[in-house]
């Protein structure tokens, strides 16, 4: 009969588990910052990219002459903040036109009467607890609605800027220190130390990614991302 071998199978003992348990927190606690960075910049990126659709939907429509005006809102007095694009029919613009005064993207401009259409092509609600869209002023570091409108004409027109949108100050883009721009949008998260881009403190971008969507009055949209090395927005 054969001898039956002892087999000698070890375990863990109680300290190695304790030992791997330590490095396996001790890796996580090294990658979970990285990966918090990652998750918020991918958060951040998005919302700035739906913004900057919303500034498509609107520039697209005019160019193909389904509307002569559109305005994209960041709405006043929304809780969650709403962003909207809306145009208004041929016979409406050809009033605001034809009248004392040219439109000026004022809510006036866009309010339903009788015989004319005002259509909401698109909206957005902001995710406020995430980021912030700015649009100086803002009220207590969240945009619950600034009020402020942009509006587009095809050819550039009658392109105009409203409320906070016209008040903002401008920033310098691409090195181009002979044609500073207001016309911006500028996503950064809500905990941001410093979330201003006019002023660009000293933790400017640092802690947190900030993104920009810009728009010119022909309609071209362009995204960029603050790279806080090189103190300079970077195109995306």
């Amino acid at each position: 009969m054969p001898v039956q071998q002892k087999q000698n199978i070890k375990g863990f003992s109680l300290i190695e588990l304790l030992v791997i348990i330590a490095i396996i927190a001790i890796v996580s606690a090294i990658g979970f910052p990285n990966f918090s960075k990652w998750s918020t910049d991918r958060k951040l990126r998005a919302q700035s990219e739906k913004i900057a659709s919303l500034f498509t939907t609107a520039t697209t429509q005019v160019e193909r002459g389904a509307y002569p005006y559109i305005k994209v809102e960041f709405v006043a007095g929304s809780s969650p903040g709403e962003i909207t694009v809306k145009g208004i029919s041929q016979d409406l613009f050809s009033k605001k036109i034809n009248g004392p005064i040219d439109p000026t993207c004022s809510v006036a401009d866009f309010t339903t009467s009788t015989g004319y259409e005002v259509d909401t092509l698109a909206s957005h609600t902001l995710d406020e607890k995430t980021y912030i869209p700015v649009l100086a002023p803002k009220a207590g570091g969240t945009s619950t609605g600034s009020g402020g409108a942009i509006c587009f004409s095809k050819g550039g027109k009658y392109f105009k800027q409203h409320g906070s949108a016209d008040i903002q100050g401008n920033i310098i883009i691409d090195n181009d220190t002979l044609h500073p721009t207001n016309n911006f949008v500028a996503v950064c998260h809500i905990k941001s130390s410093d979330c201003d881009p006019v002023s660009k403190g000293l933790d400017f971008g640092k802690d947190y990614p900030v993104y920009l969507v810009r728009y010119s009055r022909f309609g071209l949209i362009t995204k960029y991302k603050w790279h806080f090395i090189n103190k300079d927005w970077s195109s995306q």
